[in-house]
């Protein structure tokens, strides 16, 4: 009998372990980055007049895409509805050297978004395709020196907020978050970026790293099959060592 409970915890540790490391997976913010598509599965790109937590920002998606030449090509988003000097929008550094803006370095695989001249705030928006346990870890760096507000929503609750300093040099890390999350299908976690206490949208320029990771996953139905079709072997080394 000892036997047989033993090869039993052997064989479902070994199908559960497959089944959690088959179903993990990760999102990043930078490296997902895309102007085929918005949204981009799980990611939406867009900007929201306001934040009024608890309430879920009501996103206007970016309908225009393209490439910026700014010593070398970054690709954004923005919108044809509400813009003023490309802005607001979001944009993306997706190689591996950083890329000199003149008044800014934008670092390599760092993400980045701007406000708009009204107050809108530009927002990354991670929808969870579907229930389960997410670790969120985000950084955001000094761009330019306009200073901005920035904010981690989960479905309009306020996770995270900060300052982006006017007095720190580009690239300058001002602010972090990290957090396990459990959320439920369709859940959204937002990454927004504000005016700032100035209230002035220029140079407001912010860069973004982000990623959300999903935990270990409870088995799919096919694997609790394939454990309950294995236990009738169980019996037979049973029969068998007697």
């Amino acid at each position: 009998m000892g036997r047989q409970i033993f090869y039993a915890l052997v064989l479902a540790a070994a199908i559960a372990g497959t089944a959690a490391t088959a179903q993990a997976a990760s999102y990043d913010i930078a490296s997902d980055f895309s102007t085929a598509s918005n949204p981009n599965d799980p990611w939406s790109y867009g900007f929201a007049p306001v934040l009024a937590p608890p309430t879920v920002p009501a996103l206007v998606l970016y309908d225009q895409n393209g490439t910026t030449s700014c010593g070398g090509d970054r690709p954004f988003w923005r919108s044809s509805v509400v813009q003023s000097l490309g802005a607001p929008a979001v944009f993306d550094n997706p190689t591996g050297s950083p890329i000199d803006c003149g008044i800014y370095v934008h670092p390599a695989h760092t993400a980045g978004f701007h406000p708009g001249q009204n107050g809108e705030f530009s927002i990354y928006r991670f929808t969870a395709p579907s229930a389960g346990s997410y670790a969120l870890d985000a950084t955001f760096i000094v761009l330019d020196y306009g200073g901005t507000d920035v904010h981690i929503l989960d479905n309009g609750t306020q996770l995270y907020t900060a300052n982006s300093p006017t007095d720190q040099p580009t690239g300058t890390v001002f602010g972090s978050y990290s957090q396990n999350l459990s959320l439920a299908a369709g859940e959204v976690i937002d990454f927004a970026v504000g005016v700032g206490p100035d209230g002035s949208f220029i140079s407001d320029g912010t860069g973004i790293n982000a990623t959300l990771t999903t935990g270990a996953a409870v088995p799919e139905p096919s694997t609790l099959l394939l454990l309950a079709a294995s236990l009738p072997g169980l019996g037979f080394i049973r029969r068998r060592t007697r």
